[in-house]
């Protein structure tokens, strides 16, 4: 069985994109696992199928983690699912699409007419609420369609992400769900705020996060002051604009604005559990 698939990245967080509308792609958390594997397979943060829908106004979108693990969202995937349904005419041509992603329907715009620019709509499940945990260690939980933990921290670069987001993910005042970890530093509200973020499912840290500088993005204007739009500088060197959605006065959501790349068109082929491309 041969599996036509697009490798893409936004701002540096790279996805394998199927087209299933056909539901023939095989989905076991093995295959997706040597999938996403760097070294035997094609190599990716995570592998995202889309199928058409019998409402012609809505793509369902599935992700799943390079470990094979389910999630309900990727912001940065949303964006790369906008802009490959975009360029294979699962969206019919539309530049305005909505995505049916854990249980939520996502609006998505592509911003140019090579869609590689793409604005997309995060809800806000959980508010974010500040905790302090032992030895006055404080952070912000929330989601934006997942769970995230935000630290502010002084040095982004002297930090140990997978060390430091490791021990949070799993903190036990968050378990058994976990969070992914979102660490942020910055010096001026009116200069982007650069994060570095630590992934469950991937369990390391990776060049850009989506919900996770959505999550930022809602945090910093919470808690810090900073303004309804604002930009974040993520890991993979791209600039990611936020802007709070609002309703009397209550946090919602968050579009956030930023790069869909592709990277290369392939095709693979399935033979007893080994896989060549």
């Amino acid at each position: 069985m041969k599996m036509r698939f697009s490798k893409m990245h936004g701002a540096g967080n790279d996805f394998i994109l199927v087209d299933d509308s056909a539901s023939e792609a095989n989905r076991s958390p093995s295959f997706i696992a040597h999938l996403c594997n760097r070294h035997l397979g094609v190599g990716a943060d995570g592998v995202i199928y889309l199928q058409k829908t019998a409402d012609e106004n809505i793509i369902r979108m599935d992700y799943f983690n390079s470990d094979g693990s389910a999630a309900a969202v990727c912001g940065n995937g949303l964006r790369c699912s906008a802009a490959f349904a975009y360029r294979k005419g699962l969206g019919r041509g539309r530049k305005n699409m909505v995505f049916l992603a854990g249980g939520n329907l996502l609006g998505t715009a592509i911003m140019d007419d090579s869609g590689e620019s793409v604005k997309i709509e995060l809800p806000v499940t959980e508010p974010f609420q500040k905790y302090e945990l032992e030895n006055a260690e404080t952070v912000y939980k929330g989601a934006s369609g997942v769970p995230h933990l935000i630290k502010v921290v002084p040095d982004l670069e002297a930090l140990d992400v997978p060390a430091e987001g490791r021990r949070l993910r799993c903190h036990p005042r968050f378990l058994p769900e976990g969070a992914n970890v979102d660490f942020v530093s910055f010096s001026d509200r009116n200069r982007p705020a650069a994060v570095r973020t630590y992934e469950r499912g991937v369990e390391d840290e990776t060049l850009a996060c989506g919900t996770g500088c959505a999550s930022t993005g809602a945090v910093l204007h919470q808690f810090f002051g900073f303004p309804e739009k604002l930009s974040i500088l993520s890991r993979g060197g791209d600039v990611l604009e936020i802007e709070i959605i609002k309703e009397c006065n209550i946090l919602k959501g968050v579009f956030l604005t930023g790069p869909a790349v592709t990277v290369f068109d392939g095709e693979l082929c399935e033979r007893n559990q080994d896989y060549s491309i």
